[in-house]
């Protein structure tokens, strides 16, 4: 994959960052090691990419401890958090992610009638809505299911309770609520119109979140609205203690009821802030985040008139990249993979496998470059 002289450069700068950057386990005689918590972004099927990003960083020496994700992204890091709570090698992900078939995602259909890169082309499809008016979604998604679950519960995940960090997985880990998963999975709550972090977020729902599956998280995560139905989550009742400003807490009363998940990325797409710091202390490591898109630097104009239902998308796609995009640009740039994409859209589902392996390499290349550039620069920025 890479030339000699690259896989030369980059090993010898994979030793650079241990020894400038690396954590002093201590339960390993004060020993430098490359720990990393990871933040991978949505991307529907160029999350391929964040596979060849995991494993060139993992060819570096990187261990990673927390994993965060977003729709593709949240796939990837279930099983990139089981892989490591099963203590097999991380090699083991690309295998998995290439028994994936995306095609059934969408069975019912061709799949670019109903994701074609002519936003007008789209909507005049989607103008046809008799579908639509007798369900949430085009397609059900539950393939998700019947292809994760198998996998994680042959790592032994079956809940988030199977995903807790202990004491002796991090002497050092607090026992803050927050703090003590290995998996943390966004998604969007429309019922109550905010962001949903799991298995955080499910006391608000009044369930315990070590009973609760990781895949149905996924499962929401993913479910980008009109292709997706969403899902549905029965809450109990529930009152939280809420930090407010000036350091203290209130009580936060939550009713009964079920409620509607969607995708995360309509929230967050990119969650590069999951694992920061709070408390003003200075990270243990680095969070990486692995984003699938190049650093624009130059965004053309375009002038459009298009039906209302072309307009909703274009808000749609707008809600779930464009704001985020600007933000990480700016204040993340330091600590984020850009993967190129190949101009792909998410909604590709019918990729050829010179396509897959094209991603793939795209982001083993992109995570090469990082680590070559961050030993340059003396390691990667914590906050």
């Amino acid at each position: 994959m890479r030339s000699d002289r690259l896989q030369t450069e980059f090993l010898a700068a994979a030793e650079t960052l241990r020894q400038l950057d690396g954590w002093p386990n201590p339960d390993n005689g004060g020993e430098r090691e490359l720990r990393a918590d990871l933040a991978l972004e949505g991307g529907g099927v160029k999350g391929i990419g964040l596979v060849g990003a995991v494993l060139a960083l993992d060819e570096a020496g990187y261990r990673f401890h927390r994993i965060a994700g977003t729709s593709a992204g949240a796939i990837t890091a279930s099983i990139v958090a089981g892989i490591i709570q099963s203590g097999r090698d991380m090699v083991t992900l690309r295998e998995i992610l290439k028994s994936l078939d995306f095609r059934r995602f969408m069975p019912e259909g061709k799949l670019h009638d109903m994701m074609d890169h002519s936003v007008g082309h789209f909507a005049k499809i989607v103008t046809d809505a008799a579908l639509l008016t007798r369900r949430e979604g085009l397609y059900s998604g539950d393939y998700l299911d019947e292809w994760l679950s198998p996998i994680l519960h042959e790592f032994g995940v079956k809940t988030f309770g199977d995903l807790v960090l202990t004491q002796t997985d991090d002497p050092e880990l607090s026992e803050t609520t927050d703090s003590r998963y290995r998996l943390v999975v966004y998604t969007s709550d429309l019922t109550r119109a905010r962001l949903t972090c799991l298995p955080l977020d499910y006391l608000t729902y009044g369930v315990n979140p070590d009973e609760q599956d990781p895949v149905l998280a996924v499962r929401a995560s993913m479910s980008v609205p009109f292709f997706f139905e969403p899902v549905h989550f029965e809450a109990r009742e529930a009152t939280v203690a809420v930090e407010v400003p000036g350091g203290t807490s209130t009580l936060v009363r939550f009713p009964a009821g079920e409620h509607t998940w969607v995708d995360g990325g309509l929230l967050a797409k990119f969650p590069i802030h999951t694992f920061d710091r709070t408390d003003g202390q200075s990270p243990r490591w680095p969070t990486i985040g692995v984003k699938l898109s190049q650093f624009t630097a130059d965004y053309p104009t375009t002038n459009f008139r298009e039906s209302a239902v072309a307009l909703a998308v274009r808000c749609l796609k707008t809600v779930m990249n464009e704001w985020e995009t600007i933000a990480s640009h700016q204040s993340t740039v330091g600590r984020t993979i850009f993967v190129d994409n190949d101009g792909l859209s998410a909604m590709d589902f019918d990729l050829t496998a010179e396509q897959q392996d094209e991603l793939f390499l795209n982001g083993a290349s992109a995570a090469t470059r990082f680590v070559i550039e961050a030993a340059k620069r003396g390691g990667v920025p914590r906050r």
